[in-house]
């Protein structure tokens, strides 16, 4: 080190040169830090200073901070004192220091501490090297004044820190470093600090051209090396800590006075510049390409001081973050823009007095996020977060102590037991008054635009765009935080079909983005008190107060383009954030261009698009027939910002190509953006008529496929290839032009389209069959149809096989858009290739076919599809063969013909001696012109009883052994086909159950099979195959045990007298599961362990129990036993004791005395001595539980279930509590004479201050469900706000006052306004308000505010405190509204409100109101559910066909070319679902246990109307079903039940209801959904389709007098709690029935009634009668004389019909369809004549009844919320247009009335 002072002796008064001179060089240094020394240097350091200010007086401490401060002021010119006279005189500036230092360079290299370090002083091995940190040259050079100001250079070239740890893989080491640029001389650091002898300071700082590789991991490894290194002691620590807070405490007080005078704060200037720095963030270091996010921005920030206040201003500009490869040289083009630059703003001013003002603004900011850039910052997320260790699973194999043995209370280490250590109170008696400072602080965003785009790569597509902008205030947030925002919020998609964008979530009434408001209130923390002389419990405000609104609508359009956006991005993005994404993907091109011409052709891009990977824009490029061209955008960055950005990349008029097919004119400038088929001409100059061409543009996951091909395309439906021929004109031969493979599209070349096509088999099949014999036609017939049949033969190469037959259907083409220039032009069209004939095997057996003619057969395994290639079904014999069924093959056969019934029976005769048959069904499907026949059996029959079953029906006796693999395929035989069939049932030696039916799918039942001395019960469980036409019947035995236990068991049935088994014990080993077949009625078993003599006591195995344990006291062990039962099944689990599963510990904690308990009705009574704990179980598990205690003379009993507590005086002057509390899974009886635990134990039972609360309520919510195909709006679905509510507020909440009084207060407030009365308006007798006061108040009946409000659509409260949650969320109003036009139903499914009579007693109740309260503590894993309420009132839905089929359109995708493909594996999933054993699922259930003391959902009450018949127009020809309302029919069909039209059918579902047990969340989640699906599909069952169910439909009670209900109350007398009345114990108990009477007698019969009407509309075949009687019938009467009148226009309007009809029939008959029709004519005339009026007079009856209905209720109509949507001829979806769509509807309304 060089050094060099040169000091001036005569500095008082020669100033030409400085006082002193130091100049410093410094060679390079290295130094070497390891962890140790760093915790050596930092203990000395810190024990230094901690020892110096070990504790001096508080007072003096704040002096001495106020003169440190000031000396810092002064700054550090240690001359300034001696010199004031002179600086007086001498006013030039002297010179007094000079200094210049240059350091060449410093390098720090960190080591990791060594682990077996032997010497202290060993040196440091490289190995253990973390990092090295280096600063090239650093220069620092300054001069000081006399006068006291000063300057200070600092200047830094670079710095770099390089990672140096061994064995690590990594593409780069360098982390810090300066961006490589060209000037050399520019430094990255500099700092110059002048200050004026004023005290005036600048400070000008600029970090330039900083680069940092951010590898999360290794610089959390240095962070890990610094903090590791500070000394941790963490006693002293805390006390010291506690001790400083002390004393802070008492300072803080004194502090605010000295900050005061302190006004004298010098003023200071800095200004800070960052330039262009790169900070690179990457989760994976060792490949170069490996994905990195990389920021980058400028940055300005200038802060001045004055006396008054302080002035800040930041600004960063361009800030942008790019997703791209990890090192530059990777590159390319491989960049992703995540951020477009933004620039953010933020001025802050601080007064002395503590006000700050603080302004923030963000500009636009434009945010993208595709898969690629989720996938990075996802890896880079995973790398942030530290590995978690996985706990060392503690060692539960202690030896197995008694678990019956008592225990002293001071080896039990229990949390309640232990008592916090009192805290002085003195210390926070009263908080410290905060001085209200005056804080604000502003926040704008102006936009925010998040693009989600989906593609490959980096070549990605934007499918989704939100706009949202956002403004908010915080005020005072050091103090009582308030805060306040708003957002608003609108969402596109886009449409690749139009190439538009549509709204997702649109503008409010199309003007306006929807708003989001947000509020935010702290509340200062109040201790529990009550108040005094208050009867209830005042409840303190929340701490934080969140509260979330909304008053707009928010509108929703779903439509299908929607779905299939949504379905690509969870695609695109499920596969991006996979952990096995290859980032390195090869990006997929945007446009890709392909020629299917047959010859060459020359394609030009314009100038917006570009070769991928070729640098020049635009030029001509070669396609040979059969290749590609990949196309990219050429410009990156698109011109203009903003949304135009994402808009203007899909104008058509951007992207066009030009293209020249080799020898024939060109084709100019054809737009690419939109998916479609464009038709074009082209000449060839020889020829002389013109040839067309077609661009096909598929879009597949945002990236277009242009295919140039002819005109015509082959698309092969087989599963074999074709080869295709063409005919040449002169000569007689056939030139092949190419193969069709099977489910692609084949495009013919140019030059053949026009020739006759023929085809040939290929494959395997090539040398067996020639070509075809005749042509494809489809030119000839053109003009006649719209689809073109013919059927080809392929010749079998041997004479005397039989040809091979293809059909071929042509149909045009849908073209987009036709170019022809006014010449003629060729039709486009697609030829298909159907086989005739397919044949599907839906069997669970092997089938072989042979069709007559032919010589070989064909084998078609399980569940698999073939295509029969020679049949003309024209009435040749097919043979089949079921192949090892029951270990026989079956022969059956049927001819083939073109008039088959859908369904038919074919007999299977076995090849054994003795013939037994098997019948088997057909189902015929017709598509297009092939014929699909499907080979299934009507019912599976399953044995799984491991016993042999019996069945038999009518004439069918079938056997099935006891190996359950087997299926037997059964079958009724068809006699009648609606009689409903039963089949009897017969298990071992028993005799023949009652006749039960298999047709009821989805429910589960039992079936008894009376013996000689016993009944067998048989579960029964009838599912749906996935391919809708069987049914899968399994029968299991009622009862199974399973033992999970590690024991090995033996299990004894207690006899009906109550004695012990003797010899029959059926064993039980380790985790398995076996039926249990119970020989006596006494419901009793016991267990046994294997090898040992006593056994368990008995036990109850037929009622649900969720667990009970048995002390097995020869073993000091337990078992516990759960009983689960279902409808079908009772399962009986064994498994071993768990902490927490005996029913309770019982706590003696008192010093004095002994308790004495037993179970009630028991004799063994049990004595704890004072100080002891121990485990009790039930003595007899079968009697009363309830255990029965003694203490001294005080006695209790207790049931074990709920928490509770209660005390008894034990002598004068000290009480005894007990107190029954959950730890854990655990229930603990505590005796103790402390208080203290007791409240420990109870933690938080009352209501505690809240921590947060958060309010969300959204005014109303409409879900637009659009088929963009039909262009058409489905669905409208609403969650809509109430009318006016008026509320009062009698204690701290706002209640709805009943509807009779809101009625009353809305009238008279409409009066007020009109008239003005001032003062008290008396309403009602006992009851007065007052509408002047502000608020408005009422002082009759109680005196309290009251105001005028409505209740939103969707309302959520939830508040947390430390030991409870609490959550109510409440939906008022949903409805969905059907839009299709000429619908039966317009509203399809809305609530009912009740009756008029009760609702105006009662305050309007929301639709779904849930109400949970729940409470935790820290020790405890099971989460406590005190109450848990869900309230769903009354409601209707109403189906047509037409809107479950559109709905159905809506939500199946367009083609799945998958379903139609697949050729094998049709039932996997069903044969699957079979092989699983009984024991399956119980194993797996790992979700946490939760403790419901009152888990309630009420009672369903549904109305339920289904219309079959379809309100519009007559389409049934070439409608094709829907899919599923066919599966339905199908269902039905085979069943032999009819689905007739209902109306207004009740189904009434019971409660669902348990109280203080323990469950697991999803199986309870099971449990519910089972309880109300079932139930349903019973009453379905048994009210639509009128078919016979196993068990009772309705899990209650029921005649006709409707009031006697078990399980059922009607929904509008439910109540819900809320936390508050819940916490003042308001316990509701509403049961009671009335009313309901006439009106549901009258309901019934006017059902019956209604359902005979229709029957007479269906033999009166006229459609038009029957929509007219619909309609009619649909239209509820309003009141009793419109029912009556209706009833009579409808017998008129039948008499009138039927005599006029005698006439008219034949006449419109004839015009329709000729001569025959007019015959056809007089039949329905004549029958007409005769059914006409009677049934006019029946639905006159029906009309009366529902007439009576409707005034005993009187329910008021609904009608639906908005016009249907008007989109227009483009299909366009566009923002609703109320007015639009009002005018649409009017418009549809007249036409309908003139036709």
């Amino acid at each position: 080190m060089l050094l060099s002072v040169q000091r001036n002796l005569a500095a008082t008064w020669y100033l030409q040169i400085p006082g002193m001179v130091i100049k410093g060089k410094l060679k390079p240094m290295q130094v070497a830090l390891s962890e140790d020394d760093l915790t050596v240097l930092m203990k000395i350091l810190l024990e230094n200073l901690a020892e110096a200010s070990s504790q001096p007086s508080p007072t003096t401490s704040v002096q001495e901070v106020v003169r440190v401060r000031k000396d810092v002021s002064g700054g550090p010119d240690h001359c300034k004192e001696q010199d004031l006279i002179d600086s007086k005189l001498s006013v030039d500036q002297n010179v007094t220091l000079q200094f210049d230092f240059h350091f060449e360079s410093l390098s720090i290299v960190l080591y990791n501490s060594d682990i077996n370090q032997e010497s202290k002083l060993s040196f440091h091995n490289d190995s253990l090297r973390l990092g090295e940190l280096r600063l090239h040259f650093m220069a620092s050079s300054g001069k000081m004044f006399k006068d006291g100001s000063m300057t200070v250079g600092i200047k830094l070239k670079s710095c770099t820190l390089d990672d140096l740890r061994e064995g690590i893989e990594r593409a780069t080491s360098r982390m810090i470093d300066k961006k490589n640029d060209q000037d050399d001389n520019s430094s990255m650091i500099d700092v110059s600090y002048k200050q004026g002898g004023n005290g005036r300071s600048h400070l000008d700082a600029v970090l330039d051209k900083l680069y940092v590789c951010a590898s999360v991991e290794f610089l959390m490894t240095v962070a890990d090396f610094f903090i590791k290194a500070l000394p941790q002691s963490p006693g002293n620590m805390a006390k010291e800590l506690k001790e400083l807070q002390i004393q802070s405490r008492q300072v803080s007080t004194a502090k605010v006075r000295t900050e005061r005078d302190d006004s004298v704060s010098p003023t200071m200037t800095l200004k800070a510049r960052i330039t262009d720095p790169e900070v690179v963030f990457v989760a994976n270091l060792t490949k170069a390409d490996a994905p990195a996010l990389t920021a980058s921005f400028q940055c300005d920030l200038s802060m001045s001081t004055s006396k008054q206040q302080q002035m800040m201003e930041a600004s960063v500009t361009d800030l942008k973050v790019l997703a791209c490869p990890f090192l530059r040289e990777k590159r390319g083009k491989n960049i992703t823009t995540v951020l477009q630059p933004c620039s953010l703003f933020m001025e802050k001013c601080t007064w002395t007095s503590g006000k700050q003002n603080i302004n923030i603004v963000v500009g636009e900011f434009i945010i993208k996020i595709s898969p690629i850039i989720l996938n990075t910052v996802m890896t880079i997320m995973a790398a942030m977060s530290p590995k978690t260790k996985e706990d060392e699973l503690k060692d539960t194999s202690k030896e197995t102590e008694n678990l019956w043995g008592v225990k002293s209370i001071s080896d039990c280490n229990y949390w309640f037991l232990g008592v916090d250590m009192a805290t002085e109170i003195t210390e926070n008696f009263k908080d410290i008054e905060h001085p209200l400072i005056e804080e604000n602080c502003a926040v704008v965003i102006e936009s925010v635009q998040v693009t989600l785009e989906c593609g490959l790569g980096h070549q990605t597509v934007p499918l989704l765009l939100a706009e949202s902008k956002f403004s908010g205030k915080i005020k005072n947030w050091t103090s009582l935080m308030a805060a306040s925002a708003d957002l608003t919020l609108e969402v596109h998609y886009y449409n690749e079909i139009h190439a538009v964008w549509e709204p997702l979530i649109e503008r409010v009434e199309g003007k306006r983005q929807w708003n989001l408001r947000l509020d935010v209130k702290k509340n200062p923390v109040q201790d529990k008190n009550l108040m005094p002389g208050d009867d209830f419990i005042v409840f303190p405000e929340p701490q934080t107060a969140v509260h979330i609104s909304s008053g707009d609508t928010m509108n929703i359009t779903i439509s299908k383009s929607c779905l299939n956006v949504f379905s690509n991005l969870a695609k695109g993005f499920s596969e991006g954030t996979a952990s096995t994404f290859d980032y390195s993907s090869k990006d997929k091109a945007p446009f890709t261009v392909k020629n299917a011409l047959g010859v060459p052709i020359k394609v030009q891009p314009n100038h917006n698009l570009r070769v991928m990977g070729s640098p020049d824009k635009s030029g001509i490029y070669d396609v040979d027939a059969g290749q590609n061209l990949e196309l990219e955008y050429a410009s990156t960055v698109p011109a203009c910002q903003g949304k135009l950005s994402i808009l203007s990349c899909q104008e058509s008029s951007f992207f066009t190509l030009t293209f020249v097919p080799y020898g024939y004119t060109e084709v100019a400038k054809i737009p690419i953006a939109r998916p479609g088929r464009q038709l074009y001409n082209v000449r060839n100059p020889n020829a002389s008529h013109s040839d067309s061409v077609l661009v096909q543009i598929d879009a597949t996951e945002g990236n277009k496929v242009i295919t140039v091909r002819s005109p015509l395309q082959i698309k092969n439906h087989f599963s074999i290839a074709f080869i295709v021929y063409k005919s040449v004109k002169n000569v007689k031969l056939l030139e092949r032009i190419g193969i069709a493979r099977p489910e692609e599209e084949f495009h013919v070349p140019l030059d053949s389209y026009r020739c006759q096509l023929f085809v040939q088999p290929a494959g395997i099949l090539e040398n067996q069959y020639r070509e075809s014999t005749t042509y494809i036609s489809w030119k000839e017939e053109l003009h006649r149809s719209r689809e073109v049949r013919c059927m080809l033969q392929c010749p079998s190469a041997e004479v005397s096989f039989l040809p091979l037959i293809v059909n071929t259907v042509a149909l045009p083409d849908e073209l987009s858009y036709i170019c022809t220039h006014g010449e003629d032009w060729d039709p486009a069209y697609i030829i298909h290739l159907y086989p005739t004939l397919t044949l599907r095997n839906l069997l669970p057996y092997s089938l072989r076919y042979l069709l007559e003619g032919t010589a070989e057969t064909y084998e078609l395994t399980e569940g698999s599809t073939a295509d029969v290639l020679h049949s003309r079904i024209s009435g040749e014999i097919m043979e089949l063969v079921l192949v090892k069924y029951q270990g026989k093959n079956w022969r059956g056969h049927f001819r083939i013909y073109d008039t088959l019934p859908e369904f038919f029976l074919v007999c299977f005769s076995s090849d054994s001696t003795e013939v037994m048959t098997v019948d088997l069904s057909v189902h015929v499907r017709r598509i297009g012109s092939r014929m699909v026949l499907s080979v299934f059996s009507p019912y599976w029959l399953i044995n799984k009883t491991s016993r042999v079953l019996q069945y038999r029906s009518e004439d069918i006796h079938v056997k099935h052994p006891a190996d359950f693999r087997d299926i037997i395929l059964f079958s009724f035989k068809k006699k009648n086909i609606f009689s409903k069939n039963k089949v009897q049932l017969k298990i071992s030696t028993s005799a023949w159950s009652n006749g039960f039916s298999l047709d009821t799918v989805g429910s589960y039942g039992c079936v008894k099979c009376p013996a000689s001395n016993m009944e067998y019960l048989v579960g029964v469980s009838i599912t749906m195959s996935s391919f809708n036409l069987t049914r899968i019947v399994t029968l299991t035995p009622f009862c199974t045990i399973a033992n999970k236990s590690s024991l090995e068991l033996e299990v004894g049935e207690i006899a009906s007298d109550g004695s012990m088994p003797t010899n029959k014990w059926n064993y039980i080993a380790s985790s398995e599961c076996v039926p249990f077949w119970p020989e006596n009625l006494s419901g009793k078993l016991c267990v046994r362990v294997v090898g040992c003599e006593g056994s368990s006591r008995p036990f109850f195995y037929n009622k649900q129990d969720n667990g009970t344990l048995l002390s097995l006291e020869d073993l000091n062990g337990a078992l516990l036993v759960d009983v689960n039962t279902a409808e079908h099944s009772t399962v009986i689990t064994f498994s071993d004791y768990h902490e927490g599963s005996a029913p309770a510990l019982i706590i003696n904690h008192t010093p004095w005395n002994t308790l004495i308990y037993k179970q009630s009705g028991t004799q063994e009574e049990v004595e704890l001595l004072p100080r002891q704990a121990r485990l009790f179980a039930w003595v007899d598990p079968t009697g009363t539980r309830k255990l029965t205690w003694r203490y001294e003379t005080n006695t209790g009993q207790q049931d074990l279930l709920k928490d509770e507590c209660g005390q008894f005086p034990y002598d004068a002057n000290s009480q005894i509590h007990w107190v029954s509390f959950l730890n854990g899974r655990q229930r603990v009886l505590l005796f103790t004479d402390d208080v203290a635990l007791v409240s420990k134990a109870l933690q938080a039972e009352e209501m505690e201050q809240a921590d947060h609360e958060i309010t969300f309520s959204l005014h109303s919510l409409g879900l637009s469900l659009v088929n963009n195909e039909k262009k058409q709006e489905v669905s409208y679905i609403g969650i809509t706000s109430s009318g006016v509510v008026w509320e009062m507020k009698p204690k701290q909440k706002w209640k709805p006052f009943s509807q009779k009084q809101i009625m009353l207060l809305e009238q008279s407030y409409k009066k007020y306004q009109v008239e003005r009365e001032h003062g008290w308006i008396k309403l009602d007798n006992n009851f007065e308000v007052n509408f002047d006061k502000v608020p408005m108040e009422m002082r009759h009946p109680i005196q309290c505010p009251i105001k005028r409000d409505f209740l939103s659509g969707i309302q959520i409260e939830f508040k947390q405190s430390p030991h409870q949650r609490s959550l109510r969320a409440r939906l008022y109003w949903l409805q969905v509204d059907s839009q299709l036009p000429g619908t039966m139903f317009p509203v399809v499914f809305h609530p009912v409100a009740p009756p008029k009579s009760i609702a105006l007693d009662s305050e309007p109740k929301p639709f779904i109101d849930v109400s949970i309260i729940t409470r935790f503590n820290e020790y405890s894993k099971v989460l406590q559910f005190k109450y848990f309420m869900v309230l769903i009132q009354e409601m209707a839905l109403k189906v047509d066909q037409d809107f479950l089929g559109a709905i159905i359109a809506l939500f199946t995708p367009t083609t799945d070319p998958e379903a139609e493909r697949k050729r094998t594996q049709l039932i996997q999933q069903d044969i699957d679902a079979l092989n699983t054993e009984l024991m399956e699922t119980s194993m797996t259930d790992m979700s946490i246990l939760s403790f419901f003391e009152h888990f309630h959902i009420s009672p369903v009450k549904l109305h339920l109307s289904l219309s079959l018949g379809s309100g519009g127009e007559e389409s049934d020809k070439e409608k094709q079903e829907m899919i599923a309302v066919h599966s339905i029919n199908l269902l039905l069909k085979s069943i032999g039940a009819t689905l007739t039209d209902v109306d207004d059918l009740i189904f009434k579902l019971a409660y669902y209801e348990i109280r203080y047990q323990f469950y697991k969340r999803d199986q309870l989640m099971w449990s519910v959904i089972r309880h109300y699906s079932e139930q349903f599909l019973k009453q379905m069952y048994v009210l639509v389709l009128g078919l016979d169910v196993l068990g009772n439909p309705f899990g209650l009670l029921r005649g006709l007098s409707e009031g006697v209900e078990a399980l059922f109350y009607e929904p509008f007398q439910g109540a819900v709690q809320g936390p508050e009345e819940f916490a003042e114990g308001l316990v509701i108990g509403v049961r009671s029935l009335f009313g309901h009477t006439v009106g549901g007698a009258a309901g019934v019969v006017s059902r019956i009634t209604g359902s005979v009407g229709k029957g007479l509309a269906a033999i009166t075949l006229d459609k038009e009668y029957q929509q007219k009687r619909r309609e009619e019938m649909g239209r509820q009467p309003k009141d009793f004389g419109d029912s009556l009148a209706r009833g009579g226009k409808g017998f008129l309007r039948g008499v009138v019909g039927g005599v006029t009809g005698i006439i008219t029939k034949p006449v419109e008959g004839a015009k329709k369809e000729g001569a025959a029709g007019f015959f056809k004519g007089i039949g329905k005339g004549l029958v007409g004549a005769v059914a006409g009026p009677t049934g006019g007079i029946i639905d006159m009856a029906s009309s009366t009844f529902q007439g009576i209905q409707r005034v005993a209720e009187s329910t008021e109509e609904v009608s639906r919320l908005r016009p249907p949507r008007l989109i227009h001829e483009d299909g366009v979806i566009r923002p609703y247009d109320r007015q639009a769509s009002e005018g649409c509807d009017l418009f549809e309304q007249e036409l309908e009335i003139q036709e």
